[in-house]
């Protein structure tokens, strides 16, 4: 493999096409990845030892207790509530919901009220509240017998063991609620029963034993999760004004309406009642993609052409159609005498969508009458990809097993993330709970909460462990590219192409026979940039609120120029695989050989990157429009749907993962081709001895190849001249000579 490597010019301008006598390439590289996946293993194997991702899913209480499973209690905590069962309490409360905002522990409500993350109280509930106990000051006990009343029907918001304590303060508090006389409610907020709510609610931190107030909630990935538009509508004259200023407060916290997580419980509901038109929508956009491939490879030229006079109706007739569908919606919503939020929520989704369409379509029409007079050279770049693709069908099946190994691989990963975020080791919390009561029977007593710290090394892991979700799925991608590749190469470079047998399965082979050490280095390259990428955000996140504009501005310059850096490098390394495909060098020498074809026909290049970009994602881009207009049909009159925007977005993001998937065999068979025949022209000249392998579609586009081509055609002349003659033997000779004739007659 040396002597192949660090032959002469000579000697390399003779080794044309697939080696046959490969050998392993940069096999260091290998053996480093594979230690990295060891590395990776001895993380998850710790991290499975003391990490329990129920908590993520489920929820934990403040006693450290993950609901609705059994728990036992960690060494070292001593919280008397630590290690309870909790198979029959699924859901997850919180006494203060700002808790669940991102900025939880600096979020105000009132001036002297602040929601603290790790001292708010968390219980493990069997279901979310159904009622509202308003958030009202009171000098009675109106609240507790409202919680009283709840824990005699099975729905207990409080401290757990509270209302089962033997403690004299509480057995009193009991003894006067059950004298409370249903009809004395209306006379809660002036009547006392021997205690007030101020006893037993913290006035601070909101850590109990019981809540401030409990709304209506529904239940989302085991969290009860208020819905203040329910409260607003049981809120009487007196707590109405309240209840506006706590939801504008919270408005401004969340950013957005907090009837956010109503639309949201629509959504999910509409997302599981029409999954059978997101099937069918899935199901159409594979068939639509596997149509546009199919007739790419029989009539490349039609449809090419046909794609971008569809992409220009579509890009007139989408922005018209969806404007017109909003102008109907908009005229009944207005006629009507009684609207619907969710009308009103469709009719601005319709308009929203419209305007993004429109623009999205008006660039596109702009780019289809730009690019239009470069589209005949990918004509034939396509006419070479899809004559391939049709003579190895299963190659469109790759991307296909790609997509499985990529979501394997992230499904593992998230698996073990989860190990990993929970891997903190309990510890209790101790503090003194406040109360605006002096009197209260509580004041100045101590609390033991459980809280999960994490190790010092956390961020390393982390680090390790995400550095490790891109190298192995750019490894993944890098595989696929040099095994298609591989494909493409077997073709171009063997002239008699009746000759090429299974080709896809021996460019599989020759990427894990051979090369796996070259695609573990290239994807090295790939992860390390994106590794840097994704800290470089993660500081400016982090330091966003204090960065000067300066520092903002250098910070997103930053991250441009390493964007752009590792889109360059993504375009290196795909050629660099395509050059080792066909002729088993290692990455560097890959790198150096392709980097100088690439310099010497640098315009071609453009052409090629830009006109069949677009092209291909002309493609996708119809796709997408298709199984979208498909998902309105079958949903805008479906009455069980509210949102069907949200479906058919899902349902989209599909179709054009599909489509990227599919059209991603053309987009590396046409780089292949291009490299190929970039090597060709520079080897070979089409003289005797030194014929191209190019086809004749191709040659035209070969700067010295009038000369070859009236050599061809004067030889083709004299070869039938001398078939009339009866000297037939050397035609057949001759065209074995020259296949690509033969293949363009085709």
């Amino acid at each position: 493999m040396a002597d192949k490597q660090f032959q002469s010019k000579e000697e390399d301008k003779k080794d044309v096409g697939p080696l046959k006598d490969r050998g392993c390439t940069d096999i260091i590289c290998i053996l480093i990845f594979i230690v990295f996946l060891g590395g990776m293993g001895v993380i998850a194997y710790f991290a499975f030892t003391i990490g329990d991702p129920w908590r993520i899913l489920n929820g934990y209480d403040s006693f450290g207790n993950t609901c609705g499973v059994k728990n036992v209690k960690p060494d070292g905590v001593t919280a008397k509530h630590s290690g309870l069962d909790m198979t029959e309490k699924p859901y997850l409360m919180y006494f203060d919901p700002r808790v669940m905002l991102p900025d939880s522990v600096t979020a105000v409500i009132g001036s002297d009220k602040t929601a603290f993350l790790e001292t708010t109280m968390m219980l493990c509930v069997k279901k979310c509240p159904v009622g509202t106990v308003l958030p009202i000051e009171t000098n009675g006990a109106y609240k507790m017998w409202e919680y009283y009343n709840l824990q005699k029907n099975g729905e207990d918001y409080c401290e757990y063991g509270f209302w089962d304590s033997t403690d004299k303060e509480i057995t009193d508090l009991k003894t006067a609620l059950e004298g409370y006389a249903n009809s004395a409610l209306a006379e809660a907020h002036t009547n006392a029963p021997g205690e007030t709510d101020n006893d037993f609610i913290t006035s601070n931190g909101a850590s109990g034993p019981c809540p401030e107030f409990i709304i209506e909630s529904t239940a989302i990935m085991n969290r009860c999760v208020p819905g203040f538009e329910k409260l607003k509508a049981l809120a009487g004259d007196g707590t109405e004004e309240f209840v506006q200023t706590l939801e504008e407060k919270m408005n401004a916290l969340l950013g957005t309406d907090l009837s956010a997580s109503e639309i949201m419980q629509y959504a999910m509901a509409d997302v599981m009642n029409s999954y059978r038109e997101i099937a069918v929508m899935c199901a159409s956009s594979l068939i639509i993609s596997f149509i546009i491939i199919l007739l790419l490879g029989w009539i490349a030229q039609i449809m090419i052409y046909a794609i971008a006079i569809l992409a220009a109706v579509a890009c007139i007739a989408g922005p018209a159609y969806f404007w017109y569908v909003w102008y109907q919606a908009k005229e009944a919503l207005d006629a009507a005498e009684i609207t619907l939020q969710t009308q009103v929520d469709n009719v601005e989704t319709l308009m929203i969508y419209a305007i993004i369409i429109t623009v999205v379509c008006v660039v596109v029409l702009l780019l289809i009458i730009f690019l239009r007079s470069r589209i005949g050279l990918m004509v034939t770049l396509f006419k070479e990809a899809g004559f391939m693709v049709m003579r190895m069908i299963t190659i469109l099946f790759t991307p296909i097993i790609l997509a499985l190994f990529i979501l394997a691989w992230a499904a593992l990963w998230s698996f073990v993330s989860g190990y990993i975020y929970t891997a903190g080791t309990a510890q209790d919390l101790n503090f003194t709970r406040e109360y605006s009561s002096a009197d209260s029977p509580f004041a100045n007593e101590n609390i033991t909460m459980v809280i999960y710290k994490d190790h010092d090394y956390i961020m390393w892991v982390w680090l390790y462990h995400l550095f490790g979700l891109y190298w192995g799925t750019e490894f993944f991608l890098a595989c696929h590219e040099m095994a298609i590749a591989g494909a493409f190469c077997q073709f171009y470079w063997t002239r008699d192409k009746r000759k090429v047998s299974f080709p896809v399965l021996r460019g599989i082979w020759w990427v894990f026979r051979y090369h796996l050490g070259t695609v573990a280095f290239g994807s090295c390259i790939i992860a390390i940039i994106q590794l840097i990428r994704t800290i470089l955000a993660y500081i400016q996140n982090k330091t966003k609120d204090s960065q000067s504009e300066i520092v903002k501005y250098l910070l997103m310059c930053l991250q441009c120029c390493l964007w752009c850096f590792e889109k360059v490098m993504k375009f290196i390394n795909r050629n660099a695989y395509i050059y080792t495909a066909f002729k088993g060098s290692n990455f560097c020498s890959s790198c150096k050989k392709v980097f100088g074809l690439l310099l010497s026909n640098l315009v071609r290049v453009g052409v090629i990157n830009c006109v069949g970009s677009f092209i291909l994602f002309i493609g996708k881009f119809l796709v997408v429009i298709v199984t979208g207009m498909l998902g309105y049909f079958m949903m805008n009159n479906d009455d069980d749907i509210y949102y069907w925007a949200i479906p058919v977005l899902i349902a989209a993001i599909f179709a054009f993962a599909v489509a990227h998937t599919f059209f991603s065999v053309y987009e590396i068979g046409i780089d292949t081709i291009f490299i190929c025949f970039a090597e060709d022209e520079t080897i070979n000249d089409g003289t005797p001895g030194r014929e191209y392998y190019m086809s004749k579609n191709l040659m035209q586009w070969v700067d010295n190849s009038s000369e070859a081509l009236k050599n061809m055609r004067r030889k083709k002349g004299q070869q039938k001249a001398q078939a009339k003659a009866g000297k037939s033997g050397e035609v057949g000779q001759t065209e074995q000579m020259y296949p690509s004739l033969a293949m363009e007659d085709m």
